[in-house]
């Protein structure tokens, strides 16, 4: 009951904010000019809070006449500059009384005036780069979390492609263009856009958002590693991380690349090693022998698991093997990130235990069809006893009935 009312209630309240924004937005003069412009402001997440034209372009709104509505004292702007851009978004955006109610963070402006972006347009005067309205767009800014929004996880590298995929604007800053393209046949991008996963690290995720920087040399394991935890873990413990610390080496970077990372393979090894390494070294040696461990803990176990196949379609309950091949693939999976350590031992210890549990279902299923190989000859030699127990009888079901008519024939 009581929640039907709190309900009606919420109805009650939310129709009457709409035509509070509907009258509001009848009386805007703005919309006698520019009325082609309110068909996008209007399902913004500005529009729905109340918030029209001149909150950003100044102006008197309640004017109707243009001159008087942009007249001295109306603070009308117009279109607003880069810099006056970032001003007039982070009036609101900054602060914390007008943006408590809405549970958002007011430090976007602090982080933009820290990133590339912002040093360049407030230091240098260079306004070229990107600027709030540039990747949330103008009059329709949706809210993060809309499928539509052009800062969506799915959206989001389109919408930095649209300068960072311009060759003429990223040769005046010394960038590539090609970024983008190489993301979307990459790991992550394939993920993102064929698989729809918006959890995979799109530009912000590596770069931050609104205080977007490139990772450095120190930046890079930090930053793949909030999703690649074990991987850093374990590289932190190798010989990398000793020549990443004098910033020799570029941790993840180095070997896998940053844009157009691939599904990862042991083919890096022959490919990532010799940039640093000789093939007569004996640090590209211990990759070699990293690599073909690797391969063989991964062969071994897709040829168990055809085997655990073979024996469940020739019959066999296979129930307890496929529990132990589980444990098996747990190793197998254990030995991905341990490989960072770049510590052969460590990996041999885990394949060891993989290919005695390995060892332990071949001889499970090897036992099972020998079990099955002497059921079969005891079943023939039960046939042939049954059939010459069969014959028997009948020898002597045979006898006794001429025995019998023999009696039968004296006795007449």
């Amino acid at each position: 009951m009581f929640a039907r009312i709190f309900f009606l209630l919420f109805l009650v309240f939310f129709s009457i904010s709409r035509m509070g924004w509907a009258e509001e937005a009848a009386s805007n003069s703005c919309l006698t000019c520019h009325s082609d412009m309110w068909e996008e402001v209007k399902g913004s997440a500005h529009s729905q809070q109340g918030i029209y034209c001149n909150k950003c372009h100044g102006g008197d709104p309640t004017k109707d006449d243009k001159d008087l509505a942009k007249g001295p004292g109306t603070g009308y702007i117009g279109i607003p500059d880069k810099k006056q851009a970032m001003e007039l978004c982070g009036s609101c955006h900054s602060d914390v009384s007008v943006m408590n109610f809405y549970g958002t963070s007011t430090d976007q402006l602090a982080q933009y005036k820290t990133s590339h972006h912002g040093k360049k347009l407030l230091e240098e005067g260079n306004a070229k780069v990107a600027v709030c309205s540039d990747c949330h767009g103008y009059h329709e800014v949706l809210k993060v979390s809309d499928p539509n929004s052009s800062v969506y996880p799915s959206n989001l590298p389109k919408t930095c492609a649209k300068c960072h995929g311009n060759e003429k604007l990223m040769h005046s800053f010394g960038l590539p263009s090609d970024v983008f393209e190489k993301y979307k046949n990459s790991v992550h991008g394939k993920a993102l856009f064929e698989k729809g996963d918006t959890s995979v690290a799109n530009c912000a995720s590596c770069h931050g958002s609104h205080g977007a920087v490139p990772p450095g040399f120190r930046e890079v394991g930090a930053t793949c590693g909030k999703c690649h935890i074990n991987e850093k873990a374990n590289f932190q413990e190798s010989v990398h991380a000793l020549i990443s610390d004098r910033e020799k080496f570029s941790e993840c970077v180095s070997c896998h690349s940053n844009h157009d990372i691939q599904p990862v393979s042991v083919a890096l090894y022959d490919q990532a090693c010799v940039k640093c390494h000789t093939p007569e070294s004996k640090a590209f040696q211990q990759g070699r022998q990293i690599k073909a461990i690797l391969q063989k803990a991964d062969s071994e176990l897709k040829e168990t698991r055809q085997i655990l196949k073979q024996a469940g379609i020739e019959g066999f309950f296979i129930e307890e093997e496929e529990a132990i091949l589980e444990e098996v693939r747990s190793k197998v999976l254990e030995m991905q990130p341990l490989q960072h350590k770049l510590i052969y031992n460590e990996l041999a210890d885990l394949y060891a235990q993989s290919d005695a549990k390995i060892k332990e279902i071949k001889a499970s299923i090897d036992g099972k069809r020998k079990g099955l190989k002497w059921r079969k000859v005891g079943l023939i030699v039960l046939w042939i006893f049954i059939l010459i127990m069969v014959w028997a009888l009948n020898s002597e079901y045979k006898r006794i009935m001429a025995e019998e008519k023999a009696k039968q024939k004296s006795g007449e």
